[in-house]
């Protein structure tokens, strides 16, 4: 059995999955440290120590998110380059510091670190920085995948593929700009902190290209498609699916016999981050669904007054949407990753409105993939989502295609996966 660190960042919808990861790991008898925010502590499961962010590391992500200079700027790649340097970046040498921490308690014994694609703070170890080293390392996607290609436009950009010469020149000179000016500053930031921290390796990969080279395997929580079908993918690339449905945790609602009763069932959500102003997607949704010949489910995922009901919608903080989502028809939402996979995963079909964090790049490979229609908005119409919901249900293929998407997620086993990885890495140790 070995010795394992798994790292998430501050990000519910990061820490989540590796949560899971960790308690699967710990089941199956290996020695399992959880390092992550305070406020997961609670969440983590049995037999698994849990370790929190100190100092900075222990970003409040929900506060940055609230910051008057992040809300100034229009939802799309200027926030996106702001969350980035502001909210990940910043955050390297204390995630750093932490995991040197822990590798120092375990000795001579070795670790392997599984850390996911936000939590930079693996980099500084990896590119060389002195301190304990982990024996090595896994890196997992629970977010669209961010490496860079010459067969697409740079992650962030929301811009559709083109392996044509043409579109791969485009690609080029649209990498150059994310790198060296829209993320530039981000990138700045990042090698003055290896630098700060004693890397001196003369050639510093990109910041978001970083999580998935610097690891011995990189196992990418989706199915291909999803990332588009590129080229240049690295051999140590695995993509693996999603983690199987967990436990419900929860008891259905009252109304939930109406939900096996209804003809028709759209479910509307706005995630669990870009979730402050309902007045986005989930009111408008309920108001261009009034008069759908259907029950519309809206799960808010926090407290908080939702104006403006129409008779034929529930609205709820929480329901398990492994128990939801096969009964419904359509689901509209605002493009995390996390939840789009579990869409996919159960063959529903999506409208898609979101511009915020990776959902303007998420939700462009989303539609690309014949499953869903992307709004492109970050505050769609009433009679916008309506038209949408309407063209989803009337058009088959939006269903035929997220059932073949379902089918490639049936086909592979995440936790499988996940093990025979650590089994690979540690033959030897």
């Amino acid at each position: 059995m070995s010795r394992i660190l798994v790292a998430a960042s501050p990000v519910y919808g990061h820490f989540a999955p590796l949560k899971r990861v960790a308690a699967f790991l710990a089941g199956r008898g290996h020695d399992v440290t959880l390092l992550s925010h305070e406020q997961f502590r609670p969440m983590a499961g049995e037999n698994v120590r849990y370790e929190a962010f100190t100092g900075e590391a222990g970003i409040d992500v929900e506060q940055a998110h609230a910051e008057p200079e992040r809300l100034a700027i229009p939802a799309g790649p200027e926030r996106f380059a702001w969350d980035m340097r502001n909210i990940f970046v910043k955050a390297v040498a204390p995630q750093f510091r932490d995991v040197q921490r822990i590798l120092a308690e375990a000795g001579d014994e070795p670790v392997v670190l599984i850390y996911e694609t936000a939590f930079l703070g693996a980099a500084p170890s990896l590119l060389g920085a002195p301190g304990p080293r982990p024996a090595a390392t896994i890196g997992l996607g629970p977010v669209a995948f961010t490496l860079s290609s010459v067969d697409t436009a740079p992650f962030g950009m929301g811009l559709a593929p083109d392996s044509s010469e043409e579109g791969r020149a485009r690609h080029r000179e649209a990498n150059a700009f994310m790198q060296e000016q829209l993320l530039g500053p981000a990138q700045g930031l990042f090698e003055q902190t290896l630098a700060e921290l004693g890397v001196t390796a003369a050639e510093i990969p990109f910041f978001l290209d970083s999580p998935v080279l610097n690891a011995d395997l990189f196992l990418q929580m989706s199915v291909e498609e999803l990332s588009y079908m590129r080229s240049d993918t690295p051999a140590h690339v695995r993509f693996i699916g999603t983690l199987p449905p967990a436990d419900a945790g929860g008891e259905l609602p009252e109304w939930w016999p109406e939900v096996e009763a209804a003809e028709r069932v759209v479910v509307v959500t706005q995630g669990t981050i870009a979730n402050q102003d309902f007045g986005e997607l989930i009111e408008p949704a309920l108001d261009g669904l009034a008069s759908f010949p259907g029950l519309v489910i809206a799960a808010t995922g926090r407290p908080g007054e939702v104006r403006n009901v129409p008779a034929n919608a529930r609205v709820t903080e929480f329901v398990p949407f492994d128990e939801l989502l096969p009964h419904a028809d359509v689901f509209v939402t605002n493009g995390g990753f996390g939840a789009v996979q579990q869409s996919l995963r159960n063959g529903v079909p999506m409208v898609a409105a979101g511009l915020s964090e990776e959902k303007l790049e998420s939700n462009v490979r989303l539609a690309a993939t014949g499953a869903a229609v992307n709004l492109a908005s970050q505050r769609a119409a009433p009679a916008e989502i309506r038209k949408a919901v309407e063209e989803v249900v009337a058009t088959a293929s939006y269903r035929n295609n997220a059932r073949r998407l379902a089918a490639d997620y049936a086909a592979v086993d995440a936790f499988g996966e996940i093990e025979r990885a650590l089994a690979e890495l540690t033959h030897y140790l």
